[in-house]
């Protein structure tokens, strides 16, 4: 569940995070070299924790990269 702050966290959609962060788009088009197909497109409604599990990714470096950016 996100803070006060707006920090991202793992039970949080794809989309709730482009919405209130809309520089992290880029970050998640990054990952899709890995994922194999727009993260965007086909895993839009995915919580960070289903979609790192159904593609493979590593979550808590796609978290410090979604942070990293947000925090921009």
């Amino acid at each position: 569940m996100p803070d006060d702050q707006g920090s991202i966290t793992p039970d949080m959609t794809v989309l709730d995070i482009i919405s209130k962060h809309r520089q992290t788009e880029g970050v998640f088009k990054k990952y899709e070299q890995e994922a194999g197909e727009c993260i965007c497109c086909d895993a839009l409604f995915d919580s960070l924790e289903n979609l790192a599990q159904r593609y493979g990714l590593d979550l808590e470096n796609l978290l410090a990269d979604l942070r990293n950016t947000s925090a921009k």
